[in-house]
């Protein structure tokens, strides 16, 4: 008859079971925890490159205006600037006000043959001496303005009323491509011509419109109603 023996439960022996795979189950445990480490850095790294994308400019490098400004700032070229137009105007003489003999006037040009401003000498303080050396003369008009048309036939032209002169029309009726008015800027080819003091009476020109200055002047312009043209 055998006996029967039970394990010894003495102090060096374990007791109970010893769960199967415990170890390999702590280890998966640790993988994942340092997979799901290295997952949420990534994210974090992601993250903060995806905010400094945001932050720039895409459009500032594609901005055909900005490329040209960059370029011109940083080129040697010149440009029409500030800078440009001060040395322009510090190299160009200022234009006289008044039309200068041989400049022209203001308010467009009247120019004879030989090149004198007729305004500008009108304006002197010698107009008839100097308007009589240039009776008989061809005179241009250019781009000038009719300042006011007191009489039916005539009118006064220039830039003021201290420099300007009296044009009288010729010619039929009828004649002219259009009606002279205050304020146009006229072209035509006449002459100088010499009048004596009965001339502002002659050609309707009264006290209150220039008779005394008419007069002094000693000389007006001559021109053929179909001569005279709106400047274009």
């Amino acid at each position: 008859m055998s006996e029967s023996r039970t394990p010894s439960t003495g102090p060096g022996q374990q007791r109970g079971a010893t769960p199967v795979g415990g170890g390999d189950r702590a280890g998966g445990r640790r993988r994942g925890l340092l997979i799901g480490a290295l997952l949420l850095a990534g994210l974090v790294v992601l993250a903060l490159l995806l905010s400094q994308c945001s932050g720039s400019d895409p459009e500032a490098g594609s901005d055909p205006a900005a490329q040209t400004s960059q370029a011109a700032g940083g080129s040697g070229t010149a440009s029409a600037g500030p800078s440009s137009s001060a040395s322009a105007g510090a190299s160009s003489p200022a234009a006289p006000s008044g039309g200068a003999a041989g400049g022209p006037a203001a308010g467009g040009q009247v120019v004879t043959a030989d090149g004198q401003q007729v305004l500008a000498l009108a304006a002197g303080p010698d107009a008839a001496t100097a308007l009589a050396g240039l009776s008989g003369q061809q005179v241009t008009a250019t781009g000038a303005r009719v300042l006011s048309v007191p009489a039916d036939e005539g009118f006064w032209l220039g830039t003021s009323e201290t420099e300007r002169v009296w044009v009288q029309l010729t010619g039929e009726a009828g004649e002219s491509p259009y009606q002279v008015r205050e304020g146009d800027l006229v072209d035509f080819q006449g002459a100088v011509e010499a009048h004596d003091a009965t001339f502002p009476e002659q050609a309707g020109v009264d006290a209150a419109e220039g008779a005394q200055q008419l007069a002094g002047q000693g000389a007006h312009l001559t021109a053929a109603k179909s001569a005279v043209r709106l400047a274009s």
